[in-house]
């Protein structure tokens, strides 16, 4: 597969991966009191909208790349002694864990809350995705992503965050 024809395949899926969450996040979470006010909606919404620029930006590079391009930065590669086509085979496997990671907190938040989830999803996402094992990294990065994300969008934004209906931390 080449450069190109990956970064075409990757582009529209994250691109149809964005418009899906944001359609769902349209659907399912509600908006901020009076219209104006920022919402629980906004922050996922937003990330979804980043999500669909940046992917459509892939796409569009990844038309414009002629294949002229591709061939000659293939070679360039093999000729600084690169052995098989410079980026080795694209496997989905990052992919699928990192989209069940997704799926798992969505479901973990309703059941655990938004403290709880979020702490665990952030371990495992550094266990099984970044394959770190160092456990004082991963406590830190857990407590420390979970107390910023609670202190900034439920103390400071005032944004609701899930309760869980077996935990609820709240």
């Amino acid at each position: 597969m080449t450069d190109k024809s990956r970064d075409l395949l990757t582009g529209t899926v994250l691109l149809i991966l964005a418009l899906a969450w944001m359609l769902m996040v349209w659907r399912t979470i509600p908006a901020g009191a009076g219209g104006g006010d920022v919402g629980p909606r906004a922050f996922p919404f937003l990330l979804g909208g980043l999500l669909a620029l940046f992917s459509a930006v892939m796409v569009a590079t990844a038309l414009r790349r002629s294949d002229e391009e591709t061939a000659t930065a293939h070679t360039a590669n093999l000729s600084d002694g690169e052995i098989g086509d410079g980026g080795g085979t694209f496997t989905p496997v990052p992919l699928l864990l990192t989209f069940g990671h997704l799926i798992a907190y969505g479901f973990l938040m309703q059941l655990i809350g938004f403290v709880l989830a979020t702490l665990v999803t952030v371990a495992s996402i550094m266990i099984v995705c970044a394959n770190d094992r160092s456990p004082l990294r991963i406590f830190l990065m857990s407590i420390g992503v979970t107390f910023g994300c609670w202190l900034i969008f439920g103390k400071i934004l005032g944004v609701y965050l899930a309760t869980g209906s077996w935990i609820n931390l709240g």
